[in-house]
C-alpha cells in the first residue's frame, strides 16, 4: 500500500458536524484533520482492506472517484465514517488539555453530564456508526455489486468475527493461505473456505 497518509480525507470536519452534530454551529475546527485520519485508519480501513481503502483515497484526493465508488461514498461511507469521527472526537470536544492538566470546556450556560449519562451518550455514538457500517459492508458483499468493487472483491479482509484457532492462538486474520471457516455475510451459516454455504447471496 502506498502512502495514503498524503492524500485529503474521505470525510471534511463541516461533513462530519453536518451528519452527525446536532449543533450545526459547531466550529469544525474542533474536528481536526488527525482526529479523521486516525478515524479512518482505525474504523474504515479495517473493513475495506489496505488496497480498496488506497484505491478510494487516491481517486477521492483527485476528484476522480469511479461512478461506482462515488455511489459508496456519497451513499454509505462518508455517514459511517462521519460517525466514527464523532466517536473520537468527543473526548476532544468535551474536555481540553492545558498547562493545568485536562479541564472540561464549559460555557456558563453548560452542565458536566455524569460519567454514566456520557459513557452512554458514547456509546450510542458508536453504535449508529457501526449500524451505517454494517449497512456499507452488506452493500458491497452483495449479490447486485458484484463485479462493481473489483478491487474490494480480491483484496477482502477476513471478518474479525471469523477467528480460528491454531496451537492455542487465536487468529483474526493472515497474509497466510487461509482453508478453514469462514462465515456468509448475508445469511450467516459457516462453511468451508473455497465451498459456499447455498444461498443464492454467497
Amino acid at each position: 500500500m502506498g502512502n495514503t497518509r498524503q492524500y485529503k480525507t474521505l470525510v471534511t470536519a463541516g461533513e462530519v458536524i453536518d451528519n452527525t452534530f446536532t449543533n450545526k454551529n459547531t466550529d469544525p475546527v474542533l474536528v481536526s484533520n488527525n482526529t479523521i485520519v486516525l478515524s479512518e485508519l482505525a474504523h474504515i480501513r479495517p473493513l475495506l482492506g489496505d488496497k480498496f481503502y488506497a484505491e478510494l483515497k487516491l481517486e477521492n484526493d483527485t476528484d476522480a472517484l469511479s461512478a461506482n465508488n462515488q455511489i459508496l461514498m456519497d451513499f454509505y461511507l462518508q455517514v459511517a465514517e462521519s460517525w466514527f469521527v464523532r466517536f473520537e472526537v468527543i473526548n476532544d470536544i468535551m474536555s481540553n488539555i492545558t498547562s493545568s492538566g485536562v479541564v472540561h470546556n464549559l460555557d456558563e450556560f453548560s452542565n458536566v453530564i455524569t460519567p454514566s449519562d456520557y459513557n452512554t451518550f458514547k456509546q450510542d455514538t458508536y453504535r449508529k456508526a457501526e449500524i451505517f457500517a454494517n449497512d456499507m459492508m452488506d452493500f458491497l458483499n452483495g449479490a447486485d455489486q458484484k463485479g462493481l468493487y473489483p478491487t474490494f472483491e480480491s483484496n477482502k479482509p477476513k471478518s474479525m468475527s471469523n477467528t480460528y484457532k491454531n496451537h492455542g492462538m487465536i487468529f483474526y486474520d493472515s497474509i497466510f493461505g487461509y482453508n478453514g471457516i469462514e462465515g456468509c455475510m448475508t445469511c450467516g451459516t459457516n462453511y468451508v473456505n473455497g465451498n459456499n454455504c447455498g444461498c443464492n447471496d454467497c
